[in-house]
């Protein structure tokens, strides 16, 4: 999974700017990833992102490899008075995914590093060795199974890869591309930019309001977005109302 596009935000407004830009919460504790949207002043998706807070000034934001790019741009044009620096990191480090119900067992046998639901929930990141190599073990999952996604300097690579080919034979570990991984997330239902949502959804029909951040403060489509939300639930009550007995 190199090609994601990685996005590194960061400067001492780093947390207000993408608490300006994101819908999600970036009021988070470092090494906690937020799944999240940039949305448009209709409340529509413009970006569809997870966002890591790498430390109390940092951010990395990992985007699809196709709409990169974009996100950059949107992300440079939208800084006003932040003292913030957008800054793509997409070639500096290769991202290797473990998935599956034997994630956790190859991992505990490359890495010194405690795997455990305890120390690495989902939604978590935190720094391991790997043979001689240090990476990023994100738990994440694109394909509704256990697993991580690796963030490795480019040049240990092909070494980290190795060590886990290797220890993931006894295991029954296998290579699998793209297309294995866009039909399982089908089967869980994740969204995909460009292919299942775009501008011209709206985060709520789109089934994403769970990623919506609840406290009062301000961000871009922050009232279409509530506004609709108030809208479907006056719909659903509605529709909720039992039918008077007939005469």
């Amino acid at each position: 999974m190199s090609s994601f596009g990685k996005l590194r935000v960061e400067g001492q407004d780093a947390e207000a700017f993408l608490g300006r830009v994101a819908a999600g919460n970036m009021t988070v504790p470092v090494g906690k990833i937020v799944y999240t949207q940039f949305l448009n002043t209709r409340g529509g998706i413009e970006a569809d992102v997870t966002i890591t807070r790498l430390s109390p000034t940092a951010y990395l934001v990992v985007t699809p490899t196709a709409t990169r790019v974009a996100y950059e741009a949107r992300l440079r044009r939208l800084i006003g008075a932040e003292r913030v620096v957008v800054t793509d990191v997409t070639s500096a480090e290769a991202v290797i995914s473990v998935m599956g119900p034997q994630s956790r067992a190859l991992l505990e046998q490359v890495s010194p590093a405690n795997s455990s639901n305890q120390v690495n929930p989902f939604g978590t990141m935190q720094e391991i060795e790997i043979g001689m190599g240090l990476a990023r073990a994100h738990r994440v999952s694109y394909v509704g199974e256990l697993g991580w996604e690796l963030y490795i300097p480019s040049e240990m690579a092909a070494h980290v890869f190795d060590i886990l080919s290797e220890a993931g034979e006894p295991l029954g570990a296998r290579l699998c591309g793209l297309h294995m991984m866009d039909n399982c997330r089908l089967e869980k239902a994740f969204r995909h930019f460009g292919h299942d949502i775009s501008c011209e959804d709206h985060v709520l029909e789109a089934g994403l309001g769970f990623a919506l951040r609840r406290d009062d403060s301000d961000f871009i489509g922050r009232d279409p977005a509530r506004g609709r939300s108030l809208q479907l639930r006056t719909t659903q009550r509605k529709r909720r109302r039992p039918t008077p007995p007939s005469a």
